[in-house]
């Protein structure tokens, strides 16, 4: 007597189960995706805030800036002369860190080469010695004293602090002029400023998908810090025109709807 087999599929109801299943699985990826990415957020513009706060305290204790004092093998512990910025006309002692022609020439004629324990032989090594001076004064963690060391090298987390939402920060000063990548239609910062930059050796870049942030990500750093406008205040940003801001409105508005990382941020941290 032969049997008979049966195949049973899977039920309507069955499916619907499934694909609620899945649905909730992958929304539920995606929210933990955006809760991380919030933390990111919040953790950079903590970043920020603290190199505000110690360069208020370095100032207040030394009325000096960072990178820029003069005499530190007297003032900081640990320092030698290699900490000691350049002399002269110009140079160590003026209140600017490094060159005031930073957003023009960008920042990479800024940071040139890693200082590798030599003393400096340039103004625009004091951008170097800017994270130096606060990490020897106590005032920042998440940098070592690399510039100081023969063989240092210029890295995240090594000569510059790396930034929590990627990249990383570099110093300088802002003269007002519109700086590379940033927008045309507004003045720039004016100012001692940090920047959150892709790489240190690459300039700030208008190539699309080779900055730290999306728009949306910028955007939301600037509201928490500043006015939310990419043109306007102490928060101001730089990356492609045509994708992270807006280049023919007075009071440009970041283009949140970009999803590529066509964004960097400049911070004015002293006027």
């Amino acid at each position: 007597m032969k049997s008979i087999h049966t195949q049973k599929g899977f039920t309507l109801v069955e499916l619907a189960i499934v694909m609620t299943i899945i649905g909730l699985l992958i929304g539920g990826i995606l929210k933990g995706q955006e809760l991380m990415e919030n933390a990111r957020v919040t953790s950079t513009v903590a970043q920020v805030k603290s190199y505000e706060a110690a360069i208020t305290t370095f100032r207040d204790a030394f009325n000096a800036m960072p990178g820029d004092m003069p005499n530190t093998v007297n003032r900081l512990p640990g320092c030698s002369t290699a900490c000691e910025p350049l002399a002269g006309a110009g140079a160590a002692g003026n209140g600017i860190i490094g060159d005031p022609g930073w957003g023009t020439g960008g920042f990479t004629a800024q940071v040139t080469a890693a200082q590798g324990g030599a003393n400096p032989a340039a103004v625009e090594q004091e951008t170097q010695l800017f994270w130096v001076h606060l990490l020897k004064a106590d005032l920042i963690a998440g940098v070592t004293d690399s510039p100081l060391r023969a063989g240092g090298q210029l890295a995240w987390g090594d000569s510059h602090p790396a930034g929590r939402i990627g990249g990383g920060f570099v110093a300088g000063f802002g003269d007002g002029s519109v700086g590379i990548g940033s927008n045309q239609t507004t003045p720039g910062v004016t100012g001692a400023v940090v920047a959150l930059v892709q790489n240190i050796n690459v300039d700030m870049d208008d190539t699309a998908g080779l900055n730290p942030l999306t728009p949306a990500r910028a955007a939301q750093i600037d509201r928490r810090i500043d006015d939310g406008r990419p043109g306007t205040g102490y928060v101001q940003a730089y990356g492609v025109e045509a994708s992270c801001f807006g280049p023919t409105a007075a009071t440009p508005e970041y283009i949140e709807a970009t999803v590529s990382k066509d964004c960097g941020l400049i911070f004015r941290i002293q006027g």
